[in-house]
Formats: C-alpha cells, sequence, structure tokens
C-alpha cells in the first residue's frame, strides 16, 4: 500500500469534518437577509473564502471551494489524472458554452463568466484551441465534436448541441477510466451511465416524437433491450438502493412528467454509492466521496442563501436540502 495514498485518504477525511455541519444549517435558515446571513455564512467552513473574494460574493466564495477542492484532490492523490472523470464534465460544460455563444460571435472575455474554473483545461487555454481547431490535441475527438456542434449552431439547431457534447462527455469519461484502469472509476462512470440512460430512457418514452440524444450510452451494466418500456425501465431503477429509495420520486415523475426528483435521487445515490465503495478507506473512492461533499456542502448553501434572499419559507428551503451526509 502506498503512503503516499494513506496519506491523501487521511487527509481529505479529515478535512471533511470542517464542511457545513448541521449547526451551521439550522444557524444559516434563521438568518435574516443581509448582514445577519452574511455573519451566519463567516462561521461556516467558507469563513476564509468570503474574506478572499470581491464583496464578499458567497457564490465566488463557494465556487472557489469547489475549485480548491478539485486542486487538492489532483495535487496529493498518487495519481491525480484518476478523477478526471469528475472534471472533465466541466471541459464540456465549456465547450457547450463557447459553441453555443459562437452564434453571436462573443470573444473569450464576454463568455468567460459562463465558464467553469473546475475542469481539466484553463478556460482561456481550452478556448483558444477551440478557436485554433486543436482540441483533439487535449481529448480524442473534441474537435470533430466541436466543429459538429458549430454547425449545429450556424444552422439553427441549437437544440442539437447538448445531445452531440453529452455523449462526448461519456465517450472521453470511457476512455480516460479504460486508459487509468482504476475499478472504483470504472464502477463508478458505469453506475452515472446506467443513471442516466433509465432517465434518457423516459424521457424518450414520454415524448417518442423527439429526437432524444444521446437516448443510450454504451459502457454501463443495463443493455438497452432491457429498457423496452416504462414499466420495465422504473422497476430497473431499484437495482440502485431498493424500490423503496425511488418510490417518491418515481410517483412524482408519474404525476408530472418532470424527471427534477429522478435527477435529485440520482445525485445523492452517487454519494451513496461512493460512501459504500469508501468503506475499504484506502481507495480512489474516498477522495471521490471528499469532492461529492464538498459539492453537495455548496449546493445546500446556495439553496439556504437564494432561499432567504428571495423570501422563501423556511420549510421550502428545507424541502430543497441533501442532509444525508451532513456532518453532525
Amino acid at each position: 500500500m502506498q503512503t503516499s495514498y494513506i496519506y491523501s485518504v487521511s487527509r481529505v477525511n479529515t478535512l471533511s469534518e470542517y464542511l457545513l455541519s448541521k449547526t451551521d444549517i439550522e444557524r444559516l435558515l434563521v438568518a435574516d437577509p443581509g448582514e445577519d446571513l452574511r455573519s451566519a455564512l463567516k462561521e461556516t467552513y467558507l469563513a476564509p473564502y468570503i474574506v478572499q473574494v470581491p464583496g464578499e460574493n458567497f457564490e465566488l466564495a463557494v465556487e472557489k471551494t469547489l475549485i480548491d477542492a478539485k486542486r487538492l484532490i489532483h495535487r496529493i492523490a498518487p495519481e491525480g489524472d484518476m478523477f478526471r472523470v469528475l472534471w472533465i464534465q466541466y471541459d464540456i460544460h465549456n465547450l457547450r458554452v463557447l459553441a453555443k455563444a459562437s452564434a453571436k460571435e462573443l470573444t473569450f472575455e464576454e463568455c468567460k463568466s459562463l465558464m467553469s474554473e473546475r475542469g481539466v483545461y484553463d478556460c482561456e487555454y481550452l478556448y483558444n484551441n477551440a478557436q485554433n481547431g486543436t482540441l483533439s490535441s487535449l481529448q480524442p475527438d473534441w474537435q470533430q465534436s466541436y466543429d459538429q456542434a458549430i454547425q449545429s449552431v450556424a444552422a439553427g439547431e441549437i437544440d442539437k448541441v447538448d445531445g452531440i457534447l453529452d455523449e462526448l462527455y461519456y465517450r472521453t469519461s470511457l476512455h480516460i477510466t479504460d486508459r487509468v484502469g482504476d475499478s472504483f472509476m470504472r464502477s463508478y462512470l458505469q453506475t452515472l451511465i446506467d443513471l442516466n440512460n433509465l432517465k434518457a430512457r423516459l424521457r424518450v418514452l414520454k415524448n417518442e416524437s423527439f429526437n432524444f440524444k444521446p437516448a443510450f450510452v454504451a459502457g454501463g451494466t443495463i443493455a438497452e433491450d432491457k429498457l423496452e418500456t416504462e414499466e420495465t425501465t422504473l422497476a430497473t431503477f431499484a437495482q440502485f438502493g431498493g424500490a423503496d429509495y425511488w418510490k417518491e420520486a418515481i410517483e412524482y415523475y408519474q404525476k408530472t412528467g418532470n424527471t427534477t426528483s429522478l435527477d435529485a435521487r440520482s445525485g445523492e445515490y452517487m454519494i451513496i454509492f461512493t460512501k459504500e465503495a469508501s468503506y475499504g478507506m484506502f481507495t480512489s473512492a474516498s477522495l471521490v466521496l471528499y469532492y461529492l461533499k464538498c459539492r453537495q456542502a455548496a449546493a445546500n448553501i446556495r439553496n439556504i442563501v437564494v432561499g432567504i434572499n428571495s423570501g422563501k419559507k423556511e420549510s421550502a428551503i428545507r424541502a430543497n436540502l441533501r442532509m444525508a451526509y451532513v456532518n453532525e
């Protein structure tokens, strides 16, 4: 067992204890908009970040926590590149922004506020490669897919861009996990693909006249022919945490046709899946779990601050919180 790996897992396990606690959440929920809320935020793990950003902007501070979590994991892990599956989604998001911005011929300066610094590649570097037609020097197929997205925008078919780049994300992620060979990262991606395929199949069945892309992504554990009907698709969710885990989300979907609750439960399930895999401690799962906890803490803070500032009732804000892995 590598000493450096023991250190990295121990480090993130310790840092996890300093993330958002239930006491922090209760304090934030009773805060008044304005100075009281800013004061409450400074009593959380966000404190050192708030004082670093312009105007003590909480959104910038929250984003900085996630950027720092990403950089920490990459720096202290024995093989930091194995975690690119987590970061590459932000590069794909950035390519999505650039492709759609091409319709208005926006410059990098005009686009960068919409881009994420959590990706593998620096935003301006990615932009320059896109402009120079050299994206495939970064990852296989990137330039071809980006060009396809640009052509769709030029043809007025902006709705096709998301499907093109979603497919690229999964192809790239599968390439990364195959190259790295880490067993947990492979199973993590397979589970992510399975849940995506289940939700995509429901959308296709609900709107058969609309050509959703990608309707099915290869690389998961569920065969496409096992998802022929809505009934079998909904039943297959039970393979991931049991039928009771999905019951309310499925009922909401059946009532409204909206997959929002299924999306939320999918995100929570990925934390459950990763937490169970991390019990061995010295696996890559522990580092992934740390990032997912950071992301959950960030989402909870955003929900609380936005809710309070928009005048939402406390009960409505609580309903949107994800408490399963919040520190006591």
